[in-house]
């Protein structure tokens, strides 16, 4: 078993199940802060605001099958302590550049009075 995170993995994630459906499936254990649908791997991450609540939805799932619209789905700690985004992975670093590219567009103007 892998260790205790505040990510949880769930497994046999189908694409008529939703990120409201997974939320309900947890939030009775406390506030989950994040949450990535793999949709390719019917796989989803969520990360609970701490370590208790996934430990909590954990211990009941363990003696009680999930299931979400009809669907059995499979839920265990991830390896992952934390998600971040991209956001997150670029903030705060010093020394990071913005760059932009700034381009001007010329359209020329017809003179088209003496055509009539």
């Amino acid at each position: 078993m892998t260790e205790p995170s505040k990510v949880i993995h769930i497994r046999n994630v189908g694409h008529e199940i939703s990120e409201n459906d997974l939320l309900q499936l947890v939030q009775p254990f406390g506030v989950v802060t994040k949450l990535v649908m793999l949709r390719a791997k019917n796989q989803a991450l969520l990360q609970m605001h701490d370590l208790s609540s996934s430990i909590n939805v954990l211990q009941y799932y363990t003696n009680v099958q999930p299931s979400v619209r009809g669907r059995n789905v499979y839920i265990q700690f991830s390896s992952h302590q934390e998600l971040t985004t991209a956001d997150q992975n670029s903030q705060g670093r010093k020394g990071d550049q913005v760059c932009t590219l700034m381009t001007t567009l010329y359209l020329p103007v017809c003179d088209i009075s003496h055509l009539n």
